[in-house]
């Protein structure tokens, strides 16, 4: 009531103004022949900003020679009121700088608007006041009038988790296993002895090799026989002594294990050199460094075994502690396990979680579609390992959901751990979805990977550089950079097939733009078949003002 009071003491104020001044009279009767459009007709975001251009007509006879005009666009909603830069125009006679509209012809104006933007805006209405002063009096209000709806928001519509990006397991299916031991020789002999055969690495060798054969999903493979001799003496002699072992080897653990069902491979690789290096490096010879660069120092077996017989003290070293190492025969066994199936990884998920290794876990996670599923497997195996990974991807699933502060808090404790491109990328994503642009900014600029060039793309939209944007994006977020280019049939293109809830409503807001309100309120009708939220996203979206309270719009 006392709103009503002040504002109709007010009006008498106004009254009374006018009715002693010409001018505001004048200019007051006639207000309804001023003509105001906006283009584009919807205030539309873009970057951080709300924007159209406002075009103001004014008729001949119309503009006071003395008066100043201050026309400023106001953006009106529920909860409040935002106000852009005013316009001044002056009449003819009026000493100041002005844009000056001619009493005898009329002119007109063009101002570009442009507010900070206010999500409280999204359904407003742009208004235009007028405000008059005739010679040295004060502004008077002379007419309120409505220019344009706002705020169409469909820069924001992005998919902003699009371009997460996942830390990989190592899960194999088929993992090896693999056992050796040495049964060593006298020099220039290929003959196995006893002694040899009872080595507790034999032994070791025989169990693993049993085990192995009768174990669950495992495939025994064939064992090697790898015949060597130690590089001293001739090449020819060593190459024939070498083979010789290989079969010696061959057949004795072939007697040991012929119970196995297995098979057994002879092969022979001549004078051991990769071996003499191995051993020297891992020596305490005095002279060591000596003899490794005599080893790189020539390529040729023969030149390499002179230079080290004629080092007569250092060899005297090698021949008691690192050629007798050297003549064996390496028993090699392998066997190949296969791991759960998939089906028996995601059964194992439900029912025991904690039975499954780290990489199972993070590879069951990318079997299920449902991101509060993948949560679940993510989130246990950072619980229970404490591994990089698992935050990260548990961070993917939680932003996925919309969760952004808890998916930023996975992702800050992964970066704790460890520097990696995925976790700055997906901090970077992150604090897009959360706008912050800067900060986006900072995180992806030193990045190059796919995902990080795409979210660049994405942060170019979100300043409303659309223009770049449609360089670097793909699917449904092209489409929303083509729409806010003002390339509908482009948008249209690149939503392409896609059956998500979010392209459904993308087609509407099409729809609506291209007069189809047949096909907006269809599609909207699609989209809210699979999200109860899109009616009453719509509901609060200008794009579809024409269509709030019709009987069509209701029955969504």
């Amino acid at each position: 009531m006392k709103r009503l009071v002040k504002v109709g003491a007010m009006l008498a104020v106004i009254a009374l103004t006018m009715s002693s001044c010409n001018c505001y009279n004048k200019m007051t009767k006639k207000i309804d022949e001023v003509k105001a459009s906006a283009n584009p007709e919807l205030v539309t975001l873009k970057g951080s900003t709300v924007n159209t251009d406002i075009t103001v007509t004014f008729p001949a006879g119309y503009f006071h020679k003395k008066a100043t005009m201050r026309a400023t666009p106001v953006l009106v909603f529920d909860e409040g009121e935002i106000a852009g830069t005013p316009k001044y125009l002056q009449g003819e006679k009026v000493k100041d700088n002005y844009t000056v509209i001619s009493k005898t012809f009329g002119g007109s104006y063009t101002q570009a608007v442009s507010i900070p933007y206010d999500q409280r805006a999204d359904l407003s209405t742009l208004e235009l006041r007028i405000e008059v002063k005739c010679k040295n009096g004060e502004y008077i209000r002379i007419a309120t009038i409505p220019v344009a709806k706002g705020v169409s928001t469909v820069q924001n519509s992005a998919d902003w988790t699009a371009n997460l990006s996942i830390m990989p397991d190592n899960f194999r299916r088929v993992t090896t296993v693999s056992e050796s031991a040495d049964l060593v020789y006298l020099i220039n002999s290929a003959q196995v002895r006893p002694v040899a055969l009872t080595s507790e690495q034999i032994r070791m060798f025989e169990e693993f090799v049993r085990e192995h054969e009768v174990k669950d999903r495992t495939e025994l493979g064939n064992i090697q026989a790898k015949g060597y001799a130690s590089p001293d003496g001739p090449v020819q002699f060593n190459d024939e002594l070498s083979r010789n072992r290989s079969n010696t080897g061959k057949d004795a653990i072939s007697k040991i294990l012929s119970d196995v069902n297995t098979g057994f491979d002879a092969a022979a690789y001549g004078e051991d050199w990769e071996g003499f290096k191995t051993l020297v490096e891992q020596s305490n010879i005095p002279d060591k460094n000596l003899i490794l660069q005599v080893l790189n120092m020539y390529n040729s077996p023969v030149q390499r075994d002179q230079e080290i017989h004629n080092m007569s003290q250092v060899f005297e070293v090698l021949k008691r502690d690192i050629l007798p190492q050297l003549r064996r025969t390496q028993l090699v066994a392998s066997a190949d396990i296969t791991g759960k199936t998939d089906a028996e990884l995601v059964a194992a998920s439900k029912s025991d979680i904690n039975s499954l290794t780290v990489e199972e876990m993070l590879f069951t996670a990318t079997l299920v579609d449902d991101n509060a599923e993948k949560a679940r497997i993510y989130k246990a195996a950072a619980d229970k390992y404490n591994d990089v990974r698992a935050y990260n991807n548990y961070g993917v699933a939680l932003a996925k959901q919309g969760q952004y502060a808890e998916a930023k808090r996975q992702f800050d404790r992964a970066a704790g751990m460890q520097s990696a491109p995925e976790i700055s990328n997906n901090l970077g994503a992150i604090a897009l979805a959360q706008g912050d642009v800067a900060e986006a900014k900072r995180y992806l600029s030193p990045l190059n990977s796919t995902d990080a060039q795409a979210n660049k793309a994405l942060v170019a939209l979100a300043e409303g550089d659309y223009s770049t944007a449609v360089r670097g994006l793909s699917g449904y977020n092209l489409a929303v950079a083509e729409f806010c280019n003002g390339n509908l049939s482009a948008a249209k293109t690149a939503l392409g097939n896609s059956t998500c809830p979010c392209a459904d409503y993308l087609r509407a807001v099409i729809a609506m733009r291209e007069g189809d309100s047949t096909g907006a309120i269809a599609n909207l009708k699609t989209a809210s078949s699979k999200c109860d939220q899109v009616k009453v996203r719509a509901a609060r979206d200008v794009e579809f003002h024409r269509l709030h309270g019709t009987s069509e719009f209701n029955a969504i």
